[in-house]
């Protein structure tokens, strides 16, 4: 379903060095990657796609440099924005939708507004859990990399997971606006850990992931047995 990008000038991305910036940089030709040390000429530069990525690692509310969090979250956004392009596509999260505040939440929900504000022709996605080649540690790694790993996570917590390259597919289909990019149906860490044909420990804290609406691309459980033979 993808489709074909027009290549009158170059895409830029952001966050290329891991997950899903680095994915579609290195699946999208014609592309340049934006980072910390290529910033200040990169953006004096004209675009087709501008495809924003790049977010700030640290998620809790205790941040470590204040002016560093809102330069990488909410500043680089509007400094994106502001570059000439064709298309404007920000991946965001369903983050959003959580309970009480957060100040990832709410970098998500400002930089939104800055891409919906100044941007003629844009794409939202809000997207759950992310998997791909190129993944941080987490329960699922640990499920494939670690022999009888010790979860904190009990066996019925659940989770809604989609691939680097079904969002791809999904931001290149020519769809403009702002959607919800999820799997149909959630699935538990049980069921994954049996998928995987892992030997983990679980805990007892239980996590719910809330069904939602949204773009519905595949089941939760296909992506999961995708995964599993990248």
């Amino acid at each position: 379903m993808r489709s074909i990008v027009s290549l009158i000038n170059k895409n830029l991305v952001t966050g290329v060095t891991s997950g899903l910036g680095k994915y579609i940089y290195e699946n999208v030709p014609d592309c340049v990657g934006l980072t910390r040390r290529n910033r200040h000429y990169v953006l004096k530069d004209e675009y087709d796609l501008i495809i924003h990525c790049a977010f700030s690692l640290e998620r809790g509310n205790d941040v470590s440099d204040n002016f560093d969090f809102i330069d990488s979250n909410i500043l680089l956004t509007n400094e994106l924005v502001n570059t000439k392009h064709t298309k404007f596509i920000y991946i965001s999260s369903l983050a959003v939708y959580d309970e009480g505040y957060s100040n990832y939440k709410s970098t998500k929900l400002y930089s939104e507004s800055i891409v919906e504000k100044k941007s003629d022709n844009f794409l939202i996605v809000r997207v759950p859990a992310m998997l791909g080649v190129d993944i941080k540690p987490n329960s699922i790694w640990k499920i494939l990399n670690e022999r009888k790993p010790q979860l904190t996570l009990h066996q019925d917590s659940t989770f809604n997971y989609v691939l680097h390259s079904d969002v791809l597919d999904y931001i290149l289909s020519g769809v403009s606006g702002i959607s919800d990019f999820i799997s149909d149906g959630n699935i538990t860490l049980g069921k994954v850990n049996e998928i995987l044909d892992g030997s983990c420990v679980f805990g007892d804290y239980k996590f719910v992931t809330p069904e939602l609406d949204g773009v519905k691309w595949k089941t939760t459980e296909k992506v999961i047995e995708e995964f599993k033979e990248l």
